[in-house]
């Protein structure tokens, strides 16, 4: 059996200028840094598929910030100024490979996941009993 730290994160590259770039998904602490940074990310994650065409509407901040985060450098201003840099169709190739290892089976899926964890977690027991429903017994 495979144990949790034996697990690698699927990396795949993207050629960019005549050189491989090695890219990974973002994890949940890479998304929650971004989130906290780019609040408009966060309108996108409402349930709609998410394209690299949306991404490229943001702006460049964000998108240098996701690709950085996606070759390994999750807020390093330098890798974020070189993302930055990029050609477009070079940026919209490492945008479009960062979001399907980061959301392989897409946002809506994803979405629906937290939605039920959501469920989970508010359905769990609380600390004080609720009150009885039950009637009360009459007298006599």
């Amino acid at each position: 059996m495979v144990g949790l730290i034996d697990i690698a994160p699927n990396v795949e590259t993207v050629e960019v200028q005549g050189v491989a770039v090695a890219v990974h998904g973002i994890s949940a602490k890479g998304v929650a840094h971004l989130l906290g940074r780019f609040p408009e990310l966060r309108k996108l994650m409402s349930g709609q598929e998410v394209e690299a065409e949306e991404l490229m509407t943001m702006g460049g901040d964000a998108v240098a910030a996701i690709i950085a985060a996606g070759c390994g450098y999750p807020g390093d201003p330098k890798a974020e100024e070189v993302a930055g840099k990029l050609a477009i169709d070079a940026q919209a190739n490492l945008l479009a490979t960062i979001l399907r290892l980061t959301l392989p089976g897409g946002l809506g899926p994803f979405v629906e996941k937290l939605t039920a964890l959501g469920g989970i977690l508010d359905a769990a027991p609380s600390v004080t009993a609720p009150a009885s429903k039950s009637p009360k017994p009459s007298t006599p």
